[in-house]
């Protein structure tokens, strides 16, 4: 009886075992009888460039059983077919309307039998508005006149480079009446134009990406070349100054004798409050297109950043700094450069016998000083070229 119990148990767990086998045959042999996965070659690698609204792929192809592929892109939403026809090398692709955005790509392959790769991820950008937008252009240092001219050749003096930039184009107009272009280095800190007559103008160039295979511009920027010229100061005379101006090393002719290596300077000691002033008798009265004013040689660090002009055809009083027919030229900015004129120039051109060089305040210390200023009238038929 205990024999049967056991031969029974026997048999029923090779019951069991039997069908379990059953059941894992069941769950492979589907798969083997389909056969074995086959799969294209995938790409090697891919290159991708940014454009202005559209994006170039580099892809290279190095297996010889690569019939043609397809590029996904937006969740598989887009794609383009590449035809490859089993060669390799690099084959480039431009998607154009190309929406500015970053962008990942699928790359899957295909041979001749129809069998897909696995998909190869790339990633990339696009630029268009908004990156223009926040271009910017180089700086210049200060206005032009003809008179600044050496003949018919001029030099700009450039402000500081600007990140990203390529270079500058820049044109003028000869004394021919030719379209000169010239290509500018990005950091080039002075460029001579020669042979000028005016409409000078330039942008700058920018690469998005160190591959991109666009360039960006800026808006052009216009240099106005103003034909003005000097005033003659022989017959100027200073009429009054302010009472912190009266330092016998530096008083305030020397804004006026023609040499910029003699400075204004207010008063050492005692220092006396602000405002500083001097005002200035021309002897007739003369159109004035603009100020010119030079910071003092040596030592410019404690300038005052911004000054004030103004300018009258009479006064009932010449000396009187709080006369009534005083007329404000403008407020303007002082920078930081000594050996080139800074222009104070108004929308109009203006009739003045006095002027007043006048700083209300100095946030750098309690003193003003100058190099020199000078005033220039209209030349010619224009004064714009």
């Amino acid at each position: 009886m205990k024999f049967n119990k056991v031969c029974f148990a026997l048999l029923m767990l090779l019951a069991i075992a039997s069908q379990s086998c059953t059941d894992m045959n069941d769950l492979t042999d589907k798969y083997l009888d389909e056969g074995e996965i086959v799969y294209a070659a995938k790409v090697d690698s891919v290159g991708v460039r940014a454009g202005e609204n559209r994006i170039q792929l580099d892809i290279y192809v190095k297996a010889q059983r690569v019939e043609n592929l397809r590029v996904y892109w937006n969740n598989y939403e887009d794609s383009v077919d590449v035809e490859i026809g089993g060669k390799t090398g690099v084959f480039p692709v431009i998607l154009d309307d190309m929406p500015e955005s970053g962008y990942l790509f699928q790359l899957v392959s295909f041979d001749k039998f129809g069998n897909r790769s696995l998909e190869f991820e790339a990633t990339g950008s696009s630029y268009g508005e908004n990156y223009k937008n926040g271009l910017s252009n180089r700086s210049y240092t200060t206005e032009f006149t003809r008179y600044d001219m050496e003949g018919d050749s001029m030099v700009i003096y450039w402000g500081g480079t600007v990140r990203g930039a390529i270079g500058m184009d820049l044109q003028y107009t000869d004394i021919s009446d030719k379209t000169v272009h010239m290509e500018v280095p990005a950091d080039a800190s002075t460029t001579t134009l020669y042979k000028l007559k005016g409409n000078v103008s330039y942008n700058l160039r920018f690469l998005p990406e160190e591959n991109a295979i666009d360039t960006f511009t800026t808006v052009s920027k216009s240099i106005p070349i103003y034909y003005e010229s000097p005033i003659d100061k022989s017959s100027w005379k200073i009429v009054a100054f302010s009472s912190a101006s009266a330092s016998p090393e530096w008083p305030a002719t020397n804004a006026i004798d023609g040499d910029i290596n003699t400075p204004w300077h207010t008063e050492h000691n005692p220092t006396a409050p602000f405002p500083h002033y001097f005002i200035v008798d021309m002897g007739e009265v003369i159109d004035i297109s603009s100020f010119e004013v030079y910071r003092r040689m040596d030592d410019s660090g404690g300038a005052q950043p911004t000054h004030q002009i103004f300018y009258a055809e009479s006064l009932a009083d010449p000396t009187d700094s709080n006369d009534m027919g005083w007329k404000d030229y403008g407020v303007y900015s002082l920078d930081n450069v000594v050996d080139i004129p800074q222009f104070s120039r108004a929308a109009n051109v203006v009739k003045a016998r006095y002027f007043m060089y006048y700083v209300g305040s100095n946030s750098r210390s309690s003193y003003a000083y100058i190099g020199e200023i000078g005033a220039y009238s209209p030349a010619g038929d224009g004064l714009i070229h």
